[in-house]
């Protein structure tokens, strides 16, 4: 999808107009996803992502969006203002990787509206019409990127896990397209079982057993993809890549359930319930195509919803990783 105010920039000598662009029209649509079972998924050959891309994943990727920003009262990690800031005869410029429906890239826009931001991924589910300084085009992240070194000022992959199978290769074309002093920054959910300590020292195998097995059946599924459980590694991809300095790792929990004492917590913790329960339901697909029955995959995501909606203390763990290019 083009953005309708795109326009050249005699500045830096690069135009988001430029013929590498995809500009789709709307009888081009269809050739970017299949249907199977009643679900749109992309068709891309090349990708292993796994997820549907219909209206039903978009809408809980909206909501995760809205999650995320609650539980960090940010839509970023790190100097973004300062890597952001105006500089005389310069635009500043925003890479957003697989940015699914966008999202992320219009909040920011809007906050940032001096700044250019430009999204891809592989499917066009972002919106059609957008502010002047937003474009979004498709592309595969973990294909060499168009842009020529140096010219992002920021590059932001949050939740690529599913789409990225090598990291330290996207990591490398992220590092070259950033100018130096520059900012990268990841965020993903981990894939795994947590409890708040504070709250309840559980015990995964123990007082989540189904949540551990679902958590265990698609990572081994994932993995079999090419999409290794990885980001937990990430900040030593970014620090041993020798290409970034003041390497910067967090950890966001998000409560599960109606357990917390607060009731912001309580409230947060009940929507992020619903967003994995439908996360585990888009699963299935993938699990069938892993040879599974469908009365394996309902047991499986079954026990995990169940588990999600009964067991106290449950948390999941958002990780972010920001380090500034050298």
């Amino acid at each position: 999808p083009s953005n309708n105010g795109s326009q050249d920039d005699p500045e830096d000598g690069l135009s988001d107009a430029s013929s590498a662009l995809t500009q789709l029209g709307n009888e081009e649509f269809p050739r970017h996803f299949s249907e199977r079972e009643g679900r749109l998924f992309h068709a891309h050959g090349g990708s292993p992502y796994p997820m549907p891309v219909d209206g039903g994943e978009q809408t809980r990727l909206n909501a995760l969006h809205h999650i995320l920003f609650e539980r960090l009262n940010s839509h970023y990690g790190g100097p973004v203002r300062d890597v952001l800031a105006g500089e005389p005869g310069r635009h500043r410029r925003v890479l957003d990787l697989c940015t699914g429906t966008g999202t992320w890239v219009m909040d920011m826009a809007s906050t940032f509206t001096n700044v250019r931001f430009s999204g891809i991924d592989i499917v066009p589910i972002v919106p059609r019409t957008t502010p002047r300084n937003i474009h979004f085009e498709i592309a595969d992240a973990t294909q060499p990127l168009r842009w020529p070194d140096g010219t992002m000022d920021f590059v932001h992959a949050r939740n690529v896990s599913m789409a990225v199978p090598d990291y330290r290769r996207t990591l490398s074309e992220a590092a070259r397209v950033l100018r130096r002093g520059g900012l990268f920054f990841s965020g993903e959910i981990l894939r795994k079982v947590t409890f708040d300590p504070n709250y309840f020292a559980g015990e995964p195998t123990v007082d989540a057993p189904r949540a551990e097995n679902f958590y265990r059946i698609i990572n081994r599924a994932l993995a079999f993809r090419g999409l290794t459980n990885y980001a937990e590694e990430i900040a030593e991809y970014v620090y041993t890549s020798g290409q970034f300095g003041s390497v910067r790792r967090e950890s966001y929990e998000i409560p599960i359930g109606e357990w917390s004492s607060s009731s912001s917590g309580r409230r947060l913790g009940a929507r992020y319930r619903d967003n994995l329960a439908m996360f585990a339901w888009n699963f299935a697909p993938m699990l069938k195509d892993a040879g599974h029955s469908d009365s394996f995959i309902e047991e499986i995501i079954q026990g995990f919803v169940d588990d999600m909606g009964t067991v106290r203390g449950m948390v999941g763990v958002y990780q972010t990783v920001w380090a500034r290019r050298c």
